[in-house]
């Protein structure tokens, strides 16, 4: 069995779907090719509310809009910062990539559940995938590997493996919280940070690391540190580090986790997957793949780059944690990060003034 299409996106989550969106928008023939469409990534599901209106997205799959955040330092020192306006939708991922396919099907890309098996070629953009138990070759003129961190295309292409922080998350019942929680410290979380985010269905409980034989251990020491209880079902997923290495092969563009587009220091990965599907997808249209890399390094090579250092450097042990932690008492600091990181000011004054207020800890 064969099938032909202008543009194949393998993968349909946030990346993948906005694609195929933009490109279907654009009267482009589209197959999205996803292994299981009622798949629920772990995932904390935070989303800031101003990416559905930059996106024009339906707000259905909103379980709670969050207007206030909480970090907590190594030594339980905690800091408060109100969101007002520019708050974080909570979101079920399930519901959330569904709708995002159900906007690019309404476009007129034909959605296929099928798994995506080798590169046949890469010249050519010919694949062999598994479609209701039959092996169909599909060529098309471009490829977009949305296909996670793992992603099979990447694997067929030879491409080594991003490194990656492991993250175990799980949902217990608790309160209904209005706010966000970010525990910091080493004694739970190495390089990263633990979480406590209102779910649906009671809290999203959540520590990475990048040494996977701790984990468990480290999470339970955090569920104790936070007073939490329950017996809750760990689910254990990887997050790609951004490296910046990887944006196409020949006529295949990554988008996504698939390119370890994951923001350093907050491991925010949903809108900038987002953003890379829509610039992978511009790129095609103008029939330049080149484009894509410049227009991802143009919007968010600084962005990115600044954070991977104070990631490095506050992150790497107690007291660098607790001087971030008291950073943020400052209402000049909290404003600078919610600009950069809530509503994804993209002027170059915008950053500056973030350096300005961090550079003293990069040199």
């Amino acid at each position: 069995m064969r099938l032909d299409t202008q543009v194949l996106v393998v993968g349909g989550g946030p990346a993948g779907a906005m694609a195929g969106r933009w490109l279907a928008e654009n009267g482009k023939d589209i197959i999205l090719l996803e292994r299981n469409l009622s798949y629920a990534k772990p995932c904390g599901g935070g989303v800031s509310l101003n990416t559905f209106d930059e996106f024009n997205l339906s707000r259905a799959s909103i379980k709670k809009e969050v207007h206030g955040l909480q970090i907590v330092s190594p030594k339980g020192n905690r800091v408060e910062i109100d969101l007002n306006d520019q708050g974080l939708a909570m979101v079920e991922r399930r519901e959330f990539d569904g709708d995002l396919r159900r906007g690019a099907e309404l476009q007129g890309a034909r959605i296929i559940e099928g798994e995506f098996l080798r590169v046949l070629d890469d010249q050519k953009c010919r694949i062999e995938a598994l479609i209701e138990g039959a092996k169909t070759e599909i060529v098309s003129e471009y490829i977009i590997a949305a296909d996670g961190v793992n992603s099979r295309v990447r694997t067929s292409l030879g491409i080594e493996p991003f490194p990656t922080l492991l993250t175990l998350s799980e949902r217990i019942p608790g309160p209904d919280l209005d706010y966000c929680e970010f525990w910091f410290g080493p004694s739970q979380a190495s390089y990263s940070y633990s979480w406590v985010f209102p779910a649906g269905d009671g809290l999203s409980v959540g520590t990475g690391v990048f040494e996977p034989k701790i984990i468990k251990n480290l999470f339970q020491q955090f569920k104790v540190r936070a007073g939490l209880t329950g017996p809750g079902k760990g689910r254990a997923y990887r997050i790609p580090v951004w490296r910046g290495e990887l944006y196409y092969r020949n006529k295949i563009l990554f988008a996504g986790d698939s390119a370890g587009q994951v923001l350093p220091l907050s491991y925010e990965g949903i809108y900038y997957a987002m953003k890379a599907g829509e610039m992978a997808a511009r790129a095609i249209l103008e029939g330049k793949v080149g484009n894509y890399k410049k227009m991802w390094k143009a919007r968010f090579q600084k962005r990115f780059n600044l954070l991977d250092r104070l990631n490095r450097y506050f992150l790497k042990d107690d007291n660098s944690a607790e001087k971030l932690i008291a950073l943020h008492r400052r209402p000049e600091v909290q404003e600078a990060s919610l600009l950069l990181w809530l509503r994804k000011d993209k002027s170059r004054q915008s950053l500056r003034h973030y350096l300005k207020l961090f550079g003293k800890f990069l040199h």
